[in-house]
């Protein structure tokens, strides 16, 4: 169920990041639970919402969100990318339009503070916190 607790801390961290506190499951945890209220309305815009996330990737080379080291899937760089790029349309309860620019997601993984607040503590409030400014600092919203 990796792949659903990806896509979960992806929206946790657009709907309620600023809320984040440690630790991470007990953070995902309450964020399912207040999801259970949600209106079918509003999971619909949600799922529309990714499905448009998904299709501005479609740009992007398809080892983008994998970690240049191990090959592994980068989910600290994916909630950050999908965070920073879909903002301002989930702020506007609208579907994100345009193309995600591999070179930013590529300048976010090789920013030094994103990679020191990746790499160690990374549920830490602060290195949190740090990964999804500095996304919102080079990644444009869509």
């Amino acid at each position: 169920m990796k792949d659903i607790e990806i896509l979960l801390r992806g929206f946790a961290m657009l709907v309620d990041g600023e809320n984040y506190a440690p630790s991470m499951v007990k953070f995902l945890n309450n964020f399912s639970r207040q999801c259970k209220s949600h209106s079918e309305d509003q999971n619909t815009y949600l799922g529309n919402l990714l499905e448009s996330f998904l299709a501005a990737c479609r740009n992007l080379p398809e080892d983008a969100f994998l970690n240049k080291r191990n090959r592994r899937f980068n989910i600290a760089l994916y909630e950050a990318v999908f965070t920073a790029a879909c903002r301002e349309a989930f702020r506007t309860k609208r579907e994100p339009s345009g193309y995600l620019n591999a070179e930013y997601v590529a300048a976010l993984e090789s920013d030094d503070q994103f990679t020191k607040a990746a790499l160690e503590g990374t549920t830490k409030t602060s290195n949190v916190e740090m990964r999804l400014k500095r996304a919102k600092q080079i990644v444009p919203a869509l």
